[in-house]
Protein backbone atom coordinates (compact mmCIF):
# COMPACT_ATOMS: atom_id res chain seq x y z
CA UNK A 1 0.00 0.00 0.00
CA UNK A 2 1.88 3.30 -1.14
CA UNK A 3 1.87 6.82 1.01
CA UNK A 4 -1.45 8.38 -0.35
CA UNK A 5 -3.78 5.92 0.05
CA UNK A 6 -2.34 4.75 3.49
CA UNK A 7 -3.31 8.61 3.93
CA UNK A 8 -6.53 7.92 2.82
CA UNK A 9 -7.56 4.97 5.03
CA UNK A 10 -6.27 7.29 7.97
CA UNK A 11 -8.65 10.32 6.85
CA UNK A 12 -11.08 7.79 6.00
CA UNK A 13 -10.89 6.54 9.84
CA UNK A 14 -11.09 10.05 11.07
CA UNK A 15 -14.44 10.41 8.89
CA UNK A 16 -16.17 7.36 10.86
CA UNK A 17 -15.48 9.38 14.10
CA UNK A 18 -17.17 11.82 12.96
CA UNK A 19 -20.01 10.29 11.89
CA UNK A 20 -20.21 8.01 15.08
CA UNK A 21 -19.77 12.00 17.08
CA UNK A 22 -22.65 12.89 14.79
CA UNK A 23 -20.50 15.44 13.07
CA UNK A 24 -20.94 17.10 9.80
CA UNK A 25 -19.79 15.64 6.61
CA UNK A 26 -17.75 17.65 4.22
CA UNK A 27 -17.71 17.56 0.89
CA UNK A 28 -13.90 16.89 0.82
CA UNK A 29 -14.68 14.68 3.30
CA UNK A 30 -16.92 13.22 0.77
CA UNK A 31 -14.69 12.79 -2.03
CA UNK A 32 -12.30 10.56 -0.04
CA UNK A 33 -11.39 7.30 -1.80
CA UNK A 34 -13.02 5.25 0.57
CA UNK A 35 -15.78 7.07 1.32
CA UNK A 36 -18.31 4.28 0.61
CA UNK A 37 -16.68 1.81 2.92
CA UNK A 38 -16.99 5.22 5.20
CA UNK A 39 -20.51 5.05 5.38
CA UNK A 40 -20.97 1.02 5.80
CA UNK A 41 -18.58 0.99 8.16
CA UNK A 42 -20.18 3.56 10.52
CA UNK A 43 -23.76 2.26 10.14
CA UNK A 44 -22.69 -1.00 11.45
CA UNK A 45 -20.73 0.16 14.41
CA UNK A 46 -23.90 2.30 15.08
CA UNK A 47 -26.08 -0.79 14.96
CA UNK A 48 -23.69 -2.99 16.88
CA UNK A 49 -23.62 -0.38 19.45
CA UNK A 50 -26.65 1.99 19.77
CA UNK A 51 -24.90 3.48 22.79
CA UNK A 52 -22.11 5.23 21.72
CA UNK A 53 -21.20 8.19 23.44
CA UNK A 54 -17.85 9.34 22.73
CA UNK A 55 -15.83 7.68 19.61
CA UNK A 56 -11.92 9.05 19.45
CA UNK A 57 -9.68 8.75 16.75
CA UNK A 58 -6.45 6.65 18.22
CA UNK A 59 -4.08 6.27 14.71
CA UNK A 60 -2.48 8.93 15.47
CA UNK A 61 0.29 7.23 17.64
CA UNK A 62 1.68 4.49 18.00
CA UNK A 63 0.36 3.85 21.58
CA UNK A 64 -2.50 2.11 20.05
CA UNK A 65 -3.36 -1.12 19.03
CA UNK A 66 -6.66 -0.43 17.52
CA UNK A 67 -8.16 3.10 15.38
CA UNK A 68 -11.36 4.15 17.17
CA UNK A 69 -11.84 3.86 20.76
CA UNK A 70 -15.82 3.70 21.29
CA UNK A 71 -16.93 4.62 24.78
CA UNK A 72 -20.45 3.29 25.61
CA UNK A 73 -22.91 4.84 28.03
CA UNK A 74 -22.56 1.38 30.31
CA UNK A 75 -19.34 2.81 31.21
CA UNK A 76 -17.72 0.10 28.50
CA UNK A 77 -15.42 0.90 25.69
CA UNK A 78 -14.33 -1.11 22.71
CA UNK A 79 -11.43 -0.38 20.77
CA UNK A 80 -12.09 -0.81 16.78
CA UNK A 81 -9.81 -1.62 14.48
CA UNK A 82 -10.61 -0.86 10.99
CA UNK A 83 -9.73 -2.88 7.37
CA UNK A 84 -10.55 -1.26 4.36
CA UNK A 85 -9.98 -3.85 0.86
CA UNK A 86 -10.94 -3.04 -2.81
CA UNK A 87 -11.20 -7.02 -3.22
CA UNK A 88 -13.39 -9.31 -2.28
CA UNK A 89 -11.44 -10.85 0.87
CA UNK A 90 -8.85 -9.36 2.49
CA UNK A 91 -8.59 -10.79 6.08
CA UNK A 92 -5.78 -12.83 5.64
CA UNK A 93 -2.44 -11.82 7.43
CA UNK A 94 1.18 -11.79 5.01
CA UNK A 95 3.93 -9.46 5.86
CA UNK A 96 7.23 -8.55 4.54
CA UNK A 97 9.22 -6.92 7.55
CA UNK A 98 12.58 -5.06 7.72
CA UNK A 99 15.66 -7.77 7.78
CA UNK A 100 16.60 -7.30 11.81
CA UNK A 101 13.26 -7.94 12.61
CA UNK A 102 13.47 -11.11 15.09
CA UNK A 103 16.13 -9.08 16.89
CA UNK A 104 15.62 -5.98 16.93
CA UNK A 105 12.07 -6.56 18.68
CA UNK A 106 13.98 -8.52 21.38
CA UNK A 107 12.34 -12.13 20.27
CA UNK A 108 16.07 -13.55 21.90
CA UNK A 109 17.13 -12.80 25.13
CA UNK A 110 20.73 -10.99 25.39
CA UNK A 111 23.08 -9.46 22.64
CA UNK A 112 22.16 -11.46 20.10
CA UNK A 113 23.50 -10.91 16.97
CA UNK A 114 21.22 -9.37 13.83
CA UNK A 115 21.59 -11.24 10.32
CA UNK A 116 22.79 -7.96 9.11
CA UNK A 117 25.04 -8.21 11.45
CA UNK A 118 26.35 -11.46 10.74
CA UNK A 119 26.31 -11.25 7.12
CA UNK A 120 28.95 -8.39 8.05
CA UNK A 121 30.88 -10.82 10.07
CA UNK A 122 31.16 -13.45 6.94
CA UNK A 123 32.01 -10.35 4.67
CA UNK A 124 29.03 -11.20 2.61
CA UNK A 125 29.40 -7.97 0.32
CA UNK A 126 33.04 -9.00 -0.79
CA UNK A 127 32.45 -12.59 -1.12
CA UNK A 128 29.32 -11.60 -3.61
CA UNK A 129 31.78 -8.98 -5.61
CA UNK A 130 34.25 -11.55 -5.64
CA UNK A 131 31.43 -13.66 -7.61
CA UNK A 132 30.22 -11.05 -9.41
CA UNK A 133 33.81 -10.07 -10.88
CA UNK A 134 34.46 -13.47 -12.29
CA UNK A 135 32.50 -11.89 -15.31
CA UNK A 136 34.77 -9.64 -17.67
CA UNK A 137 32.67 -8.10 -20.21
CA UNK A 138 30.66 -5.78 -18.06
CA UNK A 139 29.52 -2.22 -20.23
CA UNK A 140 32.21 0.01 -20.19
CA UNK A 141 30.03 2.87 -18.11
CA UNK A 142 29.94 0.12 -15.40
CA UNK A 143 33.15 1.95 -13.97
CA UNK A 144 31.66 4.94 -13.16
CA UNK A 145 29.01 3.75 -10.84
CA UNK A 146 30.31 5.80 -7.52
CA UNK A 147 28.82 2.94 -4.69
CA UNK A 148 29.95 -0.75 -4.32
CA UNK A 149 26.65 -1.66 -3.43
CA UNK A 150 24.69 -0.42 -6.46
CA UNK A 151 27.47 -2.06 -8.52
CA UNK A 152 26.86 -4.89 -7.30
CA UNK A 153 23.11 -4.39 -8.05
CA UNK A 154 24.03 -3.52 -11.43
CA UNK A 155 26.71 -6.15 -12.30
CA UNK A 156 23.61 -9.38 -10.85
CA UNK A 157 20.83 -7.25 -13.18
CA UNK A 158 22.87 -7.07 -16.17
CA UNK A 159 24.26 -10.78 -15.67
CA UNK A 160 20.36 -12.12 -14.63
CA UNK A 161 18.91 -10.10 -18.22
CA UNK A 162 21.61 -11.60 -19.94
CA UNK A 163 21.19 -14.94 -19.54
CA UNK A 164 24.49 -15.77 -17.25
CA UNK A 165 22.91 -17.31 -14.91
CA UNK A 166 25.64 -19.37 -13.67
CA UNK A 167 27.61 -17.14 -11.42
CA UNK A 168 24.13 -15.79 -9.99
CA UNK A 169 23.42 -19.34 -9.22
CA UNK A 170 26.64 -19.90 -7.16
CA UNK A 171 25.74 -16.60 -4.98
CA UNK A 172 22.49 -18.06 -4.35
CA UNK A 173 24.12 -21.37 -3.26
CA UNK A 174 26.45 -19.56 -0.88
CA UNK A 175 23.80 -17.29 0.37
CA UNK A 176 21.76 -20.16 1.44
CA UNK A 177 24.14 -21.43 3.05
CA UNK A 178 25.09 -18.76 4.98
CA UNK A 179 21.23 -18.32 5.95
CA UNK A 180 21.40 -21.32 7.45
CA UNK A 181 24.08 -20.90 9.29
CA UNK A 182 23.16 -17.78 10.71
CA UNK A 183 19.54 -19.56 11.64
CA UNK A 184 21.84 -21.90 13.16
CA UNK A 185 23.02 -19.26 15.33
CA UNK A 186 19.34 -18.06 16.62
CA UNK A 187 18.47 -21.70 17.25
CA UNK A 188 21.32 -21.75 20.10
CA UNK A 189 19.86 -18.03 21.71
CA UNK A 190 17.78 -18.46 24.48
CA UNK A 191 14.48 -16.78 23.57
CA UNK A 192 11.73 -14.29 24.85
CA UNK A 193 8.50 -16.62 25.07
CA UNK A 194 6.56 -13.75 25.89
CA UNK A 195 7.61 -11.23 23.27
CA UNK A 196 7.42 -14.08 20.58
CA UNK A 197 3.51 -13.96 21.82
CA UNK A 198 2.84 -9.90 21.60
CA UNK A 199 5.33 -10.32 18.00
CA UNK A 200 2.52 -13.01 16.50
CA UNK A 201 -0.48 -11.14 17.85
CA UNK A 202 0.71 -7.91 16.60
CA UNK A 203 1.23 -9.33 13.18
CA UNK A 204 -2.16 -11.04 13.32
CA UNK A 205 -3.53 -7.14 13.84
CA UNK A 206 -2.38 -6.32 10.88
CA UNK A 207 0.46 -4.21 12.60
CA UNK A 208 3.67 -4.84 10.31
CA UNK A 209 5.04 -1.24 10.93
CA UNK A 210 8.26 -1.17 12.30
CA UNK A 211 7.69 2.18 14.83
CA UNK A 212 4.12 0.54 16.14
CA UNK A 213 5.51 -2.66 17.02
CA UNK A 214 8.70 -1.98 18.75
CA UNK A 215 6.26 0.88 21.22
CA UNK A 216 3.51 -2.04 21.44
CA UNK A 217 5.51 -4.55 22.02
CA UNK A 218 7.22 -3.41 25.18
CA UNK A 219 3.72 -2.89 27.02
CA UNK A 220 3.62 -5.55 29.94
CA UNK A 221 -0.12 -5.48 29.54
CA UNK A 222 -0.72 -5.61 25.70
CA UNK A 223 -2.75 -9.11 25.72
CA UNK A 224 -5.35 -7.46 28.42
CA UNK A 225 -5.60 -4.26 26.45
CA UNK A 226 -6.58 -5.81 23.26
CA UNK A 227 -9.45 -8.33 25.20
CA UNK A 228 -12.03 -5.37 24.21
CA UNK A 229 -10.38 -4.77 20.37
CA UNK A 230 -12.88 -5.92 17.73
CA UNK A 231 -11.99 -5.61 13.84
CA UNK A 232 -14.22 -4.23 11.00
CA UNK A 233 -13.39 -5.74 7.36
CA UNK A 234 -15.53 -4.07 4.92
CA UNK A 235 -14.68 -5.78 1.00
CA UNK A 236 -16.74 -5.30 -2.18
CA UNK A 237 -18.99 -7.91 -3.07
CA UNK A 238 -20.86 -8.23 -6.50
CA UNK A 239 -20.60 -4.19 -6.20
CA UNK A 240 -21.57 -3.42 -3.03
CA UNK A 241 -19.21 -2.44 0.00
CA UNK A 242 -19.78 -5.81 2.72
CA UNK A 243 -18.69 -5.10 6.39
CA UNK A 244 -18.31 -7.92 8.32
CA UNK A 245 -16.74 -8.27 12.26
CA UNK A 246 -14.05 -10.28 13.92
CA UNK A 247 -14.04 -10.58 17.83
CA UNK A 248 -10.23 -10.59 17.92
CA UNK A 249 -9.77 -10.32 21.56
CA UNK A 250 -11.79 -13.16 22.22
CA UNK A 251 -9.46 -14.85 19.82
CA UNK A 252 -6.21 -13.63 21.28
CA UNK A 253 -7.52 -14.60 24.77
CA UNK A 254 -8.28 -17.75 23.69
CA UNK A 255 -5.34 -18.53 21.71
CA UNK A 256 -2.71 -17.17 24.49
CA UNK A 257 -4.28 -18.96 27.32
CA UNK A 258 -2.66 -21.74 28.64
CA UNK A 259 0.04 -21.94 25.79
CA UNK A 260 3.84 -20.88 25.39
CA UNK A 261 5.06 -19.32 22.20
CA UNK A 262 8.34 -20.46 20.84
CA UNK A 263 10.35 -20.16 17.48
CA UNK A 264 11.54 -23.46 16.14
CA UNK A 265 14.30 -23.71 13.68
CA UNK A 266 13.73 -26.86 10.90
CA UNK A 267 17.19 -28.65 10.05
CA UNK A 268 18.80 -27.05 6.34
CA UNK A 269 15.71 -24.87 5.90
CA UNK A 270 16.18 -20.56 5.52
CA UNK A 271 13.11 -20.00 7.36
CA UNK A 272 11.99 -20.62 11.44
CA UNK A 273 8.17 -21.17 12.59
CA UNK A 274 6.70 -19.46 15.09
CA UNK A 275 4.93 -22.28 17.03
CA UNK A 276 2.35 -22.57 19.96
CA UNK A 277 2.72 -25.15 22.72
CA UNK A 278 -0.07 -26.06 24.26
CA UNK A 279 0.00 -27.47 28.17
CA UNK A 280 -0.84 -30.59 26.11
CA UNK A 281 2.42 -30.58 24.16
CA UNK A 282 0.63 -30.58 21.08
CA UNK A 283 2.73 -28.15 18.69
CA UNK A 284 0.61 -25.57 16.62
CA UNK A 285 2.85 -23.84 13.80
CA UNK A 286 1.60 -20.42 13.28
CA UNK A 287 4.07 -18.27 11.04
CA UNK A 288 6.91 -19.18 8.45
CA UNK A 289 9.16 -16.44 8.20
CA UNK A 290 11.75 -16.64 5.66
CA UNK A 291 14.64 -15.10 5.24
CA UNK A 292 14.52 -13.34 1.77
CA UNK A 293 15.96 -11.25 -0.80
CA UNK A 294 13.18 -8.85 -2.67
CA UNK A 295 14.91 -8.00 -5.44
CA UNK A 296 17.59 -8.57 -8.74
CA UNK A 297 18.63 -12.22 -6.99
CA UNK A 298 18.83 -13.27 -3.79
CA UNK A 299 22.08 -12.56 -2.13
CA UNK A 300 21.78 -9.13 -4.03
CA UNK A 301 19.52 -6.61 -2.66
CA UNK A 302 17.13 -5.78 -0.12
CA UNK A 303 17.35 -8.38 2.54
CA UNK A 304 13.89 -8.96 4.29
CA UNK A 305 11.97 -11.29 6.77
CA UNK A 306 8.50 -12.85 4.21
CA UNK A 307 5.97 -13.70 6.86
CA UNK A 308 3.71 -16.16 5.61
CA UNK A 309 0.44 -17.06 7.96
CA UNK A 310 0.40 -20.97 8.55
CA UNK A 311 -2.53 -20.92 10.84
CA UNK A 312 -5.15 -19.73 8.61
CA UNK A 313 -3.81 -22.13 5.67
CA UNK A 314 -4.84 -24.77 8.32
CA UNK A 315 -8.74 -23.21 8.68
Amino acid sequence: MGKHERGEIKKAEKIIVKILNEEPVTSVDRENLWFSHVVKIAETLVHNYPNIILATHLGDTYENAGDISLKLDNNKTVVIEVKMSETKTGVGTKANMGQDSLTKFGLFIGNVISWSQFRESKKHTVWVRRYLNIFKNYPSNFKKISTIQKLIETQARYLRDNGNEEILTKIQERDRSEKIKYLKYLKQQKQNCENIKKFYILLMLGIHKEESISDLIKRDNLVSELENLIVYYSNFNAGNVVVTTEDVGGRIVDLVKNSVFEIEFPSRNTHCLVVRRKQSDKIEKLLQIAFHWKNVAQGIQTPCLNIFDLHSKSN
